[in-house]
């Protein structure tokens, strides 16, 4: 039976699987290397796929106090504006800025009687004894649960030495205030943008009436010390001079603008060994072109508490979990490569014929992603 489990990284699917554990009475520290949870702000979207498991958490009243439905997605063009397609959605997906998620699970966690461990970072995992080192001091768990982001350095001592590589792609965010939407019906939904080479998506957060935008471009290489840096808008404008004013106009009205280059790093081939576990985006980072980064450390977070529920065979349990959530994470971070693609399509003729297929396909594609129930692959594995 598990009694403690250690979680090491205070992000989504290290909050989430430590509410998920203190739901079935597992005890739980958390160990945050930064001396503050409270991340970079920036927007983030949840669909069913994730929300309903939120639901089955007790977490989703509060997110949905701070959250905003859109009920809503229009894909346009560029310049015109013009929709090229749309899909409705219900109260099952939310957008909000990530803050405030990451802000409610950590209550929630701290609630719970998890306990919240900051500014402690974790040096060492004895993947056999399930034992962690850190500062002068050493702890011995029943299992150690990797939640520390795409750099995770736990991963290469212990899983493989599989770096994270460049995409090719550079992302810009920024934060606007509603007033300074384009104007025209629907743009305070969920609106993406296709262009040559590049696309655009903003929506609304539900936070001070504030629309998160991002906008994404090709690019060859990333030289950035950082993969996170303060953007200039001259350059932002300049790359996308040829867009519709409104937009470009609500890019030129952010206070603040960063950018990014897009990486990520290929799953390994199992997500377990002996006593320590693989979530989130140390696991499997992807580029966010479906919106399912966060959704799927949500799913892996619920899988994992959901399988260590009153077992009595660990090994069996944890076999589950790399057979539940290994091919799921394997697929959703392909087709969100296939995304990119298709969203950048630059010759006209095949962007005429993307179009077409997007008012063909796009309802069920949509509705292909966010309908996965993980809940009923629990039942029936």
């Amino acid at each position: 039976m598990i009694k403690k489990v250690a979680v090491i990284g205070g992000g989504i699917s290290g909050l989430t699987v430590g509410c998920g554990l203190r739901k079935n009475g597992i005890s739980v520290d958390l160990y945050e290397r930064s001396a503050s949870i409270m991340e970079f702000g920036a927007g983030i979207t949840l669909s069913k796929n994730a929300t309903s498991l939120l639901v089955e958490l007790d977490l989703m009243n509060d997110i949905s106090s701070v959250a905003y439905f859109p009920m809503k997605s229009f894909v346009r063009n560029f310049v015109s504006v013009r929709e090229i397609s749309s899909v409705e959605f219900d109260k099952s997906f939310v957008t909000l800025d990530r803050r405030d998620l990451i802000r409610i699970l950590a209550h929630r966690f701290e609630l719970s009687g998890g306990k919240l461990i900051l500014d402690t970072e974790v040096n060492l995992v004895n993947p056999l004894t399930a034992e962690i080192a850190f500062k002068d001091q050493s702890k011995k768990y029943d299992l150690v649960l990797i939640c520390d982001g795409i750099k995770s350095a736990l991963r290469n001592k212990m899983f493989d030495n599989l770096q994270p590589e460049f995409t090719g792609y550079v992302a810009w965010r920024g934060m606007v205030e509603a007033s300074k939407l384009p104007n025209f019906q629907g743009s305070d939904k969920v609106n993406i943008y296709y262009g040559p080479g590049s696309h655009f998506v903003h929506y609304p957060t539900g936070k001070e009436d504030l629309i998160n935008f991002v906008a994404i471009e090709n690019k060859s290489q990333w030289h950035e010390e950082s993969w996170k840096t303060e953007g200039i808008k001259t350059d932002l404008l300049s790359k996308f001079e040829n867009w519709n004013e409104g937009l470009l106009y609500m890019m030129a009205s952010t206070d603040k603008l960063y950018k990014w280059g897009i990486f990520q790093r290929e799953q390994p081939k199992k997500l377990i060994k002996d006593r320590v576990v693989l979530l989130g985006d140390a696991a499997h980072p992807m580029v966010p072109f479906l919106g399912q980064g966060a959704c799927m450390a949500i799913e892996d977070a619920f899988a994992l508490a959901e399988v260590l529920k009153g077992t009595n065979d660990l090994n069996l349990s944890l076999e589950r979990y790399n057979s539940l959530r290994l091919r799921r994470n394997k697929f959703i971070q392909k087709r969100s490569m296939l995304q990119a693609s298709f969203n950048h399509v630059s010759n006209p003729v095949m962007a005429t014929l993307r179009n077409l297929a997007v008012k063909a396909f796009l309802k069920k594609s949509v509705q292909s992603l966010h309908s996965y129930d993980l809940k009923k692959k629990l039942t029936f594995q």
